[in-house]
């Protein structure tokens, strides 16, 4: 049973996280992905080094499935390698700025030429035009630029720091495989290749949609507190509970209900959205004093019984652990050369018609350990044959 993408080739010209997820989804997906690194690897290998290896976890999370050839572009000779192997490709995908793509020979108009059929990628920090075109970008500091950061701001506070999620590269990698993909089916059609354009900043933009939107001439705007009423409690152990739309007309009266306080419902003063607003102060009071006395998985327990959304805030070791993760096959385990075996994401989509398939091939790569296979299925000598002498 083949997968979706096999037979789709791809080159991978790009480092550190938003680039590398986007090829590995389409790796995973069946894709034959080529990874050029520079000698000296993806500066991803440095973060988050796994103890006693030459990887990082941020590499194994990012480059399974796929090979790695080392090449220096900044030689003639293999600046022509990368050259043919992005003749060879169906998808380039690169975060290279884009002053250094035009220095280099790595433009679309360029690569297009040799290549007609090629769906070139570049995924920038700020998009390929404007004033900050070449700048480098980064899901952190896109975080600060988009508003993210201000709106979790409590009032009277300085901005919380950053999210640990990278929540924008992510999403721009996930973006940027469906953007391929309907690329990949219009050149069925055409038979023409295209450039793709995304950005850190315009999927960050995009994962704001309801706050980015506004009726021209009217101040309102989507935001603010959704409740009125806080949502994390603290428990009889220490633990934390979240609980959505505490405050919301039709979940209010069942909550009273799960938790016993009928004298919430009773009370004329809370009958409404607004007046629990108004006397958020005395209803925190209350519910505070309440969940004080369980531990959080017991009233998680009581909660989720009668389907409210909430969660314990949970540490992200205990998530290996979740029940509804594991049942659901959100993880998978690996083989890794001189790591040893890595748990980790399997693909975050499942299709039926794939259920049976393998789409785990290779483990990440080392720097350069396909380099002479590769250069081998080109026609070309091996790598040290390369260099012309000094």
């Amino acid at each position: 049973m083949s997968l979706p993408l096999a037979g789709i080739k791809v080159v991978d010209f790009a480092t550190v996280l938003a680039g590398p997820f986007t090829t590995m989804l389409l790796a995973d997906q069946g894709a034959e992905v080529i990874k050029i690194e520079s000698p000296g690897g993806d500066s991803a290998r440095g973060m988050g080094r796994v103890p006693d290896s030459d990887l990082s976890f941020s590499f194994l999370a990012f480059n399974r499935n796929k090979r790695s050839i080392a090449l220096d572009i900044t030689k003639p000779a293999e600046l022509q390698v990368a050259h043919r192997l992005c003749e060879w490709a169906d998808i380039i995908v690169t975060n290279m700025r884009v002053d250094t793509r035009r220095r280099r020979g790595f433009t679309y108009e360029q690569l297009s030429a040799l290549n007609p059929r090629l769906i070139y990628v570049s995924l920038t920090g700020y998009g390929d035009d404007g004033p900050e075109a070449n700048l480098p970008g980064a899901d952190i500091t896109v975080q600060a630029r988009i508003g993210d950061i201000a709106e979790r701001r409590l009032e009277g506070q300085p901005p919380p720091p950053h999210t640990q999620l990278f929540h924008i590269d992510m999403a721009t990698s996930m973006l940027t495989a469906f953007a391929v993909t309907l690329a990949l089916r219009e050149r069925d059609q055409t038979g023409q290749g295209q450039k793709i354009e995304t950005s850190l900043l315009q999927t960050g933009l995009s994962l704001h949609a309801c706050q980015m939107t506004r009726v021209v001439g009217v101040d309102d705007r989507y935001g603010g507190p959704i409740t009125g009423l806080p949502q994390t409690y603290r428990c009889a152990d220490g633990r934390y509970i979240l609980s959505q739309y505490i405050n919301l007309e039709r979940r209010w009266e069942s909550l009273c209900d799960v938790l016993g306080v009928d004298e919430l419902v009773s009370d004329p003063r809370f009958a409404t959205i607004e007046g629990r607003r108004a006397h958020t102060e005395e209803i925190a009071g209350i519910l505070t004093r309440l969940f004080l006395t369980r531990p959080a998985a017991e009233w998680e327990t009581i909660l989720k019984g009668a389907e409210h959304m909430m969660s314990m805030v949970k540490e992200i070791d205990e998530v290996f652990d979740d029940p509804q993760v594991i049942a659901n096959g959100m993880l998978t385990r690996f083989q890794q050369p001189g790591v040893g075996e890595v748990l980790g994401l399997a693909p975050p989509f499942r299709m039926s018609s794939t259920a049976g398939a393998s789409w785990f091939r290779r483990p990440a790569p080392a720097i350069g350990e396909h380099t002479d296979e590769i250069l081998r299925e080109l026609g070309l000598p091996a790598r040290d044959q390369l260099r012309a002498p000094d």
